[in-house]
């Protein structure tokens, strides 16, 4: 449109999918009284990059405005940067010219060939419907029966639901729903609100999710940087209305240190560049203080400080916006708790990130030191008593008297398989035994290929080594290699141990949260096998183990107590009541 106000001239597009042989040209105007593109295909050919070079697939977009153009965080680079931040699996580059030649280009090259899942549609629940929703569809239904209306058009609603509506709302369960009048409409949107609800069975669907992997690759892209912690909440509904909240941080490398943090904004994948201050993400993003996770957050008020970025995703099928710009995200009390646990779960995985480094570097000093020390004096001695030097190894485990632990994970390129590699060390006067669990990015199609010391499977993403005896001064290596995943998929891993010393670089892992993990496997794995006998409701538990993980960093170095039950005694009690009643449904249909 702009260029079109300032030049006259239209906006060029060429378009090809792979399976075509030519890419179709396009140009667009814009009818700007009625607000409509008018697009004119002019001619089929070779979809070419800057470069001249042909490419498979891809859009292009040339446009020629008369402008002032500029940097900044609200300029066209960054809006690019941003958008390919939150699609890994698109490339995108920009060049800006003017009449004497380029003056800026962007390359955001793509990091992953994984496409985002296409979503599905959904019917509404009816928390989420308007009046004027209600009155349309009641119009545009064949339906004869308002039960049956209820039972087609919305999300699956049990029985009991039903009869409180029609009960609650005063209109007869056999009225015809096309004659249904605006008065009796309002009083059915009204017992919507007064009936209680389970939650609908895969009601996510419709949503679109960067997903953990894919923000880690896609924050890889832009910012270059030395740690990233990542969650993806479980999908909620408010009012009818699916919400999923996904949070990126990453800290380090060539991030600033000496101003506030850079705080990325998104609804559903779009950009959000104004209006930060009064967005519900930033709030969120403030309520935290922040000097608990290792940044400088000076009274805990605002932005917090340090070489950090996060980046902040909501996906959902009706995102309510502080206008109709759609620049900020509008206050919602159940969100603001979600953001807010969810930042509280990466600055969780900082903490521990900058505890592990920490305790490392101080361990590593120390034995450099000694290492540098002690050789020097044992040599002055001897010489002076005319003696063989001794066997410095028990006087270093003395001093020392820890054991630490060191990971390392590297992408083999001619094989594309990440190799990962423990070490640990024993510099205490005895032989240790200790049992060590990694965590791994387990799903299918990825699998460990190689095992030096044969791993066990403890769950989901878990795997478990016995170190029977670890003389002191010795090391030993655990080496595993794992195949399926791309450079960039995995690049650091969590340790834990069970023993009787602690391990410098590790957390003690929590039994008992271990086992409450196999049970919810466990149960996850029954149901799904219900699910396919008797299709009932399935229980997804990728979510409740990826928590767990976040749960033993919590009782292990901060003792947060905010990690709250997915579902309510109310929502059970509701969930059984309505169990019991599917087997009359059908005759209170008829």
């Amino acid at each position: 449109m702009y260029s079109q106000l300032t030049t006259g001239s239209k906006t060029k597009v060429t378009s090809k999918i792979e399976k075509d042989d030519y890419a179709s040209v396009t140009e667009i105007a814009l009818d700007t009284r009625r607000n409509k593109a008018i697009p004119t295909t002019l001619d089929r050919a070779c979809l070419e990059d800057f470069e001249h070079k042909t490419v498979e697939h891809g859009l292009k977009i040339e446009t020629t405005m008369k402008a002032k153009y500029q940097r900044g965080k609200q300029s066209v680079f960054q809006y690019l940067r941003m958008t390919s931040i939150v699609n890994p699996h698109a490339t995108i580059r920009l060049i800006v010219r003017d009449d004497e030649g380029t003056i800026d280009e962007g390359h955001w090259v793509r990091t992953t060939e994984e496409l985002p899942k296409t979503v599905e549609e959904i019917k509404p629940h009816p928390l989420s419907v308007t009046l004027a929703q209600l009155q349309r569809m009641l119009k545009e239904s064949d339906e004869k029966r308002l039960s049956k209306f209820l039972q087609m058009e919305f999300s699956p609603l049990p029985l009991r639901a039903m009869k409180e509506i029609t009960k609650i709302s005063g209109v007869e369960p056999d009225r015809v729903p096309s004659r249904i009048k605006t008065d009796d409409a309002a009083s059915i949107l009204a017992a919507f609100s007064e009936v209680k609800y389970t939650i609908p069975k895969n009601f996510e669907v419709c949503l679109s999710p960067i997903e953990d992997m894919l923000i880690k690759k896609g924050l890889s892209k832009a910012i270059d940087s030395r740690f990233a912690s990542t969650v993806s909440r479980k999908p909620i509904l408010i009012q009818g209305v699916p919400y999923q909240v996904e949070v990126g941080l990453v800290f380090g490398g060539d991030l600033p240190s000496d101003g506030p943090i850079e705080v990325l904004r998104f609804a559903n994948r779009v950009p959000l560049m104004y209006q930060q201050g009064g967005c519900l993400l930033t709030k969120g993003l403030e309520s935290v203080d922040w000097k608990n996770y290792g940044l400088d957050h000076p009274g805990a008020k605002g932005l917090p400080k340090g070489p950090a970025a996060v980046l902040i995703h909501l996906a959902s099928t009706n995102v309510q916006f502080t206008s109709e710009a759609k620049e900020a995200v509008a206050d919602n009390d159940v969100l603001m708790k979600e953001i807010r646990q969810s930042m509280q779960e990466v600055g969780r995985g900082l903490k521990a990130h900058l505890k592990t480094r920490k305790d490392r570097k101080k361990a590593r000093e120390k034995f450099d030191l000694i290492n540098i020390i002690l050789p020097e004096i044992s040599r002055k001695s001897s010489q002076m008593l005319g003696r063989d030097e001794p066997s410095l190894a028990p006087v270093i485990t003395k001093i020392m008297n820890a054991v630490f632990i060191e990971d390392e994970i590297v992408w083999n390129n001619e094989r594309k398989e990440n190799i990962c590699t423990i070490t640990m060390y024993n510099y205490t006067n005895r032989a240790r035994k200790y049992r060590v669990f990694a965590k791994w990015p387990e799903r299918e199609g990825v699998e460990i290929v190689e095992d030096n010391l044969r791993s066990t499977r403890e769950t989901n993403g878990l795997r478990k080594w016995v170190l029977e005896a670890l003389d002191p001064g010795e090391k030993v290596e655990i080496i595993f290699v794992v195949s399926g995943l791309e450079k960039g998929d995995w690049n650091e891993t969590d340790i834990f141990f069970k023993g009787e010393k602690d391990i410098i670089g590790a957390n003690k892992i929590d039994e008992k949260l271990l086992k409450e993990m196999k049970e919810i496997e466990k149960r996850a794995t029954n149901n799904e096998r219900l699910e396919i006998a008797k299709k009932e409701h399935r229980s997804d538990f990728s979510e409740n183990i990826d928590s767990g993980f976040s749960r033993i960093h919590d009782r292990s170095l901060t003792g947060d107590d905010e990690l709250e039950s997915d579902v309510s005694t109310t929502e059970r009690e509701t969930q059984e009541k309505d169990r019991g009643d599917v087997s009359t449904l059908d005759n209170w249909l008829e």
